[in-house]
């Protein structure tokens, strides 16, 4: 997510540079085309557009983005608010494991082990959630939050995130068995947290798994390359009044990039969670949540927390 105030310009353009190119391209031969046919030297060249063709459009084009960008916004912020609630509901799981196993008759050190097993397996998910929606293999890691036999059984399951939130609810109902939870509603105020963040959960999933309708992406691809190929021969017909034809190569580039830079911001924030400089930084919320949690614990060797670089936090 970018956190910086103003973006480098040299990303951006570093990111666009065939667009420009081409646009650059063009412009330049309307108007070398532009001034051979006033030399006479090819009377046969046409390239003059009536500019009203071109202002329909850019008119038709301009809709289509406005609601695309609309629709790719409202997902980008639903994303960010999903994992706001991950991290809420996650302080509150850890609050009620150490609140509600405290109370506990058993040895001191079968109650540390056991809020410790919850608490570093609930890390284990939050990672593992963060890997399957970035569509990347699960990594050591997640090793030292679990059990090695444990472990083993999560890499042979699809869904890591699911499976891990059914062994906390097994884990959490055998400690009521082992007294380890003393009253049967504590039993109940725990599964109503884990119900709410397999809800969270499925909602990040529903984002990642269902893309913005593909008409939505597909028509303002092909409105916004016949904008910007017409755009200079339309342009250069009202340039010609003013005597001022060289203007079409700058003039042509910027409002063509205008274009082209709305088409792209809908186009990143349509998928938030791609890892992408401008997605949701669950890196960032995951090593939060950890440090939270573990110092819950009462652990005070805790893992830095992730800072931005070059004003992007991952």
């Amino acid at each position: 997510m970018i956190v910086r105030k103003h973006l480098r310009w040299r990303r951006v353009i570093g990111k666009s540079r065939g667009f420009l190119s081409y646009i650059i391209a063009l412009s330049s031969f309307v108007y070398i085309a532009q001034r051979a046919e006033q030399r006479h030297h090819f009377e046969y060249l046409q390239i003059h557009l009536p500019f009203g063709v071109v202002a329909m459009l850019a008119t038709a084009l301009a809709i289509f983005l406005a609601f695309r960008n609309n629709s790719a916004y409202d997902r980008w912020w639903e994303a960010r608010k999903i994992w706001g609630g991950i991290v809420n509901s996650s302080r509150t799981f850890g609050r009620q494991v150490m609140s509600l196993t405290s109370i506990s008759q058993e040895p001191s050190e079968n109650i540390s082990a056991f809020q410790k097993e919850l608490i570093y397996r609930h890390i284990a998910w939050i990672n593992a959630l963060r890997l399957q929606l970035r569509k990347l293999p699960v990594r050591d890691e997640l090793k030292p939050l679990l059990a090695p036999t444990e472990f083993e059984w999560m890499m042979h399951r699809q869904n890591h995130a699911t499976q891990l939130v059914q062994k906390q609810a097994l884990r959490i109902a055998v400690g009521r068995k082992e007294n380890l939870i003393v009253e049967a509603r504590y039993l109940e105020i725990l599964d109503r947290t884990l119900t709410s963040l397999y809800d969270l959960q499925g909602k990040a999933e529903r984002i990642k798994n269902t893309p913005l309708p593909r008409q939505y992406d597909y028509f303002p691809r092909v409105f916004l390359f016949l904008f910007v190929t017409l755009l200079p021969s339309g342009m250069i017909t009202e340039l010609e009044k003013v005597d001022s034809s060289w203007m079409v190569i700058p003039l042509a580039t910027v409002v063509s990039y205008v274009f082209y830079v709305l088409m792209r911001v809908g186009e990143f924030n349509e998928d938030p969670f791609e890892g992408r400089f401008s997605d949701t930084p669950m890196t960032a919320l995951c090593r939060s949540i950890e440090i939270d949690m573990r110092e819950q614990l009462g652990e005070t060797d805790l893992p830095p927390k992730l800072e931005p670089v070059d004003g992007i936090l991952m």
